[in-house]
């Protein structure tokens, strides 16, 4: 049956109209800022800013203004060294006081098992929640695998290539700009790097890297060997999970189905106590709650 939440308390609330965490979202009813509010037991604003790139940006314009302000976005294409940096060093002006996951995207966090059986909506036991897992990731991991080595290659092609003309006094008539674009060797550079980059050889090797990664070359999927379930897309996993291993009922006794089911399910398990949160939620209440008490 669906618990209702404790309110925060009058000094929480003062604390968190100083403090904001940015973090992805289309509004407020997005999953990822319900689910932050709720772990951080509303010690602190959370705020939905639309997809990462937004909030990267943001990050970098708002961070000297508002040191106050903190950003979390999902994994996309940052390496492990950047995502440590960001954790080890937080709140770091070099880094924009930015967050990011180290798995793919919040709901990656609800493919741990150890985290998932502690709910008491469980409607399995914990060896058919492991075999629905492994089957529900084992159908994606492929297609996950092939995504992953297109985020890298678009990633790799999005740096500034060409710089903009500024020089006036080339420009006199509509022939001499022709000129210069016909000319500009920057255009010849780019066509060579995008055909190193889209060769069928290097496309194929990351994509086998890829693949090694996730399952650490294993031919099977099997918990704790390769990281599939870091870089799986979680969002599209997490629902039927949640639909095939868990039952939970309104007040009145009628069983919940759909988003509001999901999200009850997720809500019970992030309002349990901090110490047996994934890792990565601990740190982050860690963090947010140091930066908090320190400055007020």
């Amino acid at each position: 049956m669906i618990r209702v939440q404790q309110a925060p308390r009058a000094g929480e609330i003062r604390q968190s109209a100083r403090h904001v965490l940015f973090v992805e979202g289309k509004d407020e009813n997005a999953i990822d800022p319900k689910i932050i509010s709720i772990l951080l037991k509303n010690r602190i604003r959370v705020e939905a800013m639309g997809p990462s790139f937004h909030i990267h940006s943001a990050a970098e314009a708002l961070h000297k203004y508002h040191p106050d302000y903190y950003f979390l976005i999902d994994r996309d294409h940052h390496d492990d060294d950047f995502i440590a940096k960001c954790w080890d060093r937080f709140p770091d002006p070099a880094t924009s006081n930015l967050l990011v996951w180290r798995r793919r995207e919040i709901e990656n966090y609800f493919l741990i098992p150890d985290y998932l059986i502690q709910s008491e909506f469980l409607a399995v036991k914990e060896e058919k929640l492991r075999d629905i897992i492994l089957d529900c990731c084992r159908k994606r991991i492929y297609l996950d695998a092939a995504n992953q080595v297109i985020i890298k290659i678009r990633e790799e092609l999005k740096e500034n290539w060409i710089h903009l003309f500024t020089q006036i006094e080339e420009f006199k008539t509509s022939e001499d700009a022709i000129k210069k674009l016909m000319d500009a060797s920057e255009f010849l550079y780019f066509k060579k790097k995008v055909s190193r980059h889209l060769n069928k050889n290097i496309v194929k090797k990351h994509y086998l890297n890829i693949l090694e990664l996730f399952t650490g070359d294993k031919e099977k999927l099997e918990f704790n060997i390769g990281r599939w379930s870091e870089f799986v897309k979680g969002k599209s996993i997490v629902p039927t999970i949640i639909n095939r291993c868990f039952k939970i009922s309104d007040a009145f006794g009628k069983p919940l189905q759909g988003k509001r089911k999901i999200h009850e399910i997720i809500k019970d398990l992030v309002e349990k106590p901090i110490d047996g949160q994934p890792d990565d939620f601990k740190r982050l209440h860690n963090v947010i709650s140091d930066r908090i008490n320190s400055h007020g």
